[in-house]
């Protein structure tokens, strides 16, 4: 694992289950309002990384499944997990058509999956995650850390 303050973080993982503890890292560091957006190409890892989150919200990570042809999950709790999958939207003017209000809600925690389609509309201070094959089992993950609140989760999830 390597990254500072100033530059992107990025760490291998070398299983499902390496991907889920990261998960579960960050989804104890969000809070209210946070929105994660994931990219990464098909079979990245980015569901299972949504499931650590999960589980790192004191949910059951076996719930969380992809919202591919619903396009949206939430997940009830004291602040509510919202799972945005954007792969079958056309680009922003789709997204557009989203209720983005409650999406971005700062009564919730929202993760976006292909992130990509949401394109201008992200919230300023997302975090940029994105996830690559490395090998079969090997995923790289980064995390772009240009805002305060990016850095900030990055030394949450990073701190022993």
């Amino acid at each position: 694992m390597k990254g500072s303050a100033t530059s992107d973080w990025e760490c291998v993982s070398a299983s499902v289950e390496e991907t889920l503890a990261l998960g579960e890292r960050l989804g104890r560091a969000l809070r209210p309002g946070d929105v994660v957006a994931l990219h990464g190409a098909l079979g990245s890892g980015k569901t299972t990384l949504v499931q650590g989150i999960a589980r790192g919200l004191g949910r059951d990570p076996q719930t969380v499944k992809s919202p591919t042809f619903v396009l949206m999950r939430e997940y009830p709790g004291a602040v509510p997990l919202v799972h945005v999958d954007g792969y079958r939207l056309e680009g922003a003017a789709a997204v557009a058509w989203l209720d983005l209000e409650m999406i971005f809600s700062p009564r919730k925690m929202t993760v976006i999956e292909w992130a990509e389609r949401f394109a201008g509309l992200l919230p300023e201070e997302a975090l940029e995650v994105h996830l690559d094959h490395v090998s079969t089992n090997r995923r790289r993950m980064r995390l772009a850390l240009r805002t305060a609140r990016a850095q900030a989760i990055a030394q949450q999830i990073t701190s022993p």
